[in-house]
C-alpha cells in the first residue's frame, strides 16, 4: 500500500528531471552554450531510474489489482506519442528543408521506422537521426512492455527486485568491465548497450520505490557502488570508469531517493514543478528547434567571446522554455486527454458487446 507521504505527485523528482533535461540540452549544444558538461549523458541514466519509481507509483498496484494490458498500453502511448510524433516531425520538416539548400543531408530512410518509434538499424547511422534523444524513449517502451507481464506474474515483490536489481548490475557493469568502458546505446552496433542501461536504471527506481521508507537502501547501492569501484580497480580503469560507476551506481540513486524523502523546500516550488512539466518537452525539442535556431542564432552572435555565447545560450534556452510550456498546456496535456477518454469509450463499447 502506498504511505500517504508519498501519494501524488512528487515535485522534488519532477524537477531534478527538469533539471536533467537541460543538462543533456547543454550537453548536446556545446556550440550555444559555449562548453560542454562532461559526462552529462549520464542524466539519461537518471531518467531510467525516475521512470523506474514513477512506473511503480503510478501502475503497479493497478496491474496488480487487474488493469488490462490494453489500457495500459493506451496510457503510455498517450503519455509518450504525440510530443514524440511532433518533434519528429519538425525535425523532418527542417531537416528536409535544409538538405535541399544544401546544407544539411537528410535520411529519409529512417523515418518510417522511427515514426514508429523503432531504431533505424543502418550501419554507422544513429538509430534516431532525426531526433537522436528518441532513443531512450525506444528504451523505455521496451521495458515497460516487459515490465507489465512480469508484475501480473508476480515478479513485483522485494525479492523480486532485488533479483531483478542485482541482474541487470551483473550484465551491464560485467559488459562495461570486459569492453573497459561505460554503455552507450544510441548507434546500431551497439543498441543491446542503450537496453543494458535501461533495465539497470529501472530496476533500480522499481527497488527505490519499495524501499522508500528504509533507508538501508542507501547502504545497498553504496555496497554496490564499492563493488564496481573494486571491479574496475582490479582489472586496470584505463578509460576513468571508476568515476562514471561511483555516480551511477551511488550518486543517481540516492539523489532519488533523499528528493522523494526529505523534499526540500527548493525543489518543491513552482519553478520545480515548472520544470517537472516542461522536461519531456525540454527533452524532445532542444534537438529540432536548435536545428532551426543555430544559424539565427550564429549571426546575431558571431563571436566566440564569452559575451556572446551568454547571449545565445539565454536567448535559446528562453525560446526552449517557452515552446516546452506551449508544448505542455497545448499538446501533451490535451492529447493526452483526448487519447484517454477514446480508450474509456472503446472499453465501454467492447464491454458492452460482450453482454449477451
Amino acid at each position: 500500500m502506498k504511505n500517504g507521504h508519498f501519494s501524488g505527485r512528487i515535485v522534488s523528482l519532477d524537477g531534478l528531471r527538469g533539471l536533467a533535461a537541460l543538462l543533456v540540452a547543454v550537453y548536446h549544444l556545446p556550440f550555444i552554450f559555449g562548453f560542454k558538461v562532461t559526462h552529462a549523458y549520464l542524466a539519461v541514466d537518471f531518467f531510467f531510474i525516475l521512470s523506474g519509481w514513477v512506473m511503480a507509483h503510478s501502475y503497479e498496484e493497478r496491474i496488480r489489482l487487474g488493469m488490462p494490458f490494453r489500457a495500459f498500453l493506451h496510457n503510455r502511448f498517450a503519455r509518450l506519442y504525440p510530443l514524440y510524433a511532433v518533434a519528429l516531425v519538425a525535425a523532418l520538416a527542417v531537416t528536409v528543408i535544409k538538405s535541399r539548400i544544401g546544407t544539411m543531408p537528410a535520411n529519409i530512410a529512417c523515418f518510417v521506422p522511427n515514426a514508429l518509434m523503432l531504431p533505424c538499424l543502418q550501419d554507422g547511422v544513429s538509430t534516431f537521426p532525426w531526433n537522436g534523444p528518441s532513443w531512450s524513449i525506444f528504451v523505455e517502451v521496451c521495458i515497460n512492455l516487459i515490465w507489465f507481464p512480469a508484475v501480473r506474474m508476480g515478479m513485483h515483490t522485494l525479492r523480486w527486485k532485488l533479483a531483478l536489481h542485482l541482474g541487470s548490475v551483473l550484465l551491464l557493469w560485467g559488459f562495461a568491465v570486459w569492453m573497459n568502458r561505460y554503455l552507450a546505446g544510441y548507434e546500431s552496433d551497439d543498441l543491446h548497450e542503450g537496453l543494458l542501461r535501461g533495465l539497470l536504471g529501472f530496476a533500480g527506481g522499481l527497488l527505490l520505490f519499495q524501499c522508500r521508507m528504509h533507508a538501508w537502501i542507501l547502504a545497498y547501492f553504496a555496497a554496490l557502488t564499492l563493488g564496481v569501484f573494486g571491479a574496475f580497480y582490479a582489472v586496470g580503469d584505463t578509460a576513468d570508469v571508476i568515476p562514471l560507476g561511483i555516480v551511477v551506481m551511488g550518486v543517481l540513486p540516492g539523489t532519488v531517493w533523499l528528493a522523494a524523502r526529505l523534499r526540500p523546500a527548493i525543489l518543491e516550488g513552482r519553478a520545480a514543478a515548472f520544470l517537472g512539466d516542461c522536461s519531456y518537452a525540454i527533452y524532445l525539442l532542444h534537438v529540432p528547434l536548435v536545428m532551426l535556431l543555430q544559424k539565427p542564432l550564429r549571426l546575431m552572435f558571431p563571436g566566440t567571446g564569452i559575451a556572446d555565447y551568454m547571449m545565445k545560450a539565454a536567448i535559446f534556452t528562453a525560446i526552449l522554455l517557452f515552446v516546452s510550456n506551449i508544448s505542455y498546456r497545448l499538446l501533451e496535456v490535451p492529447a493526452r486527454r483526448w487519447l484517454l477518454q477514446r480508450l474509456k469509450r472503446g472499453l465501454r463499447v467492447a464491454a458492452a458487446g460482450s453482454v449477451p
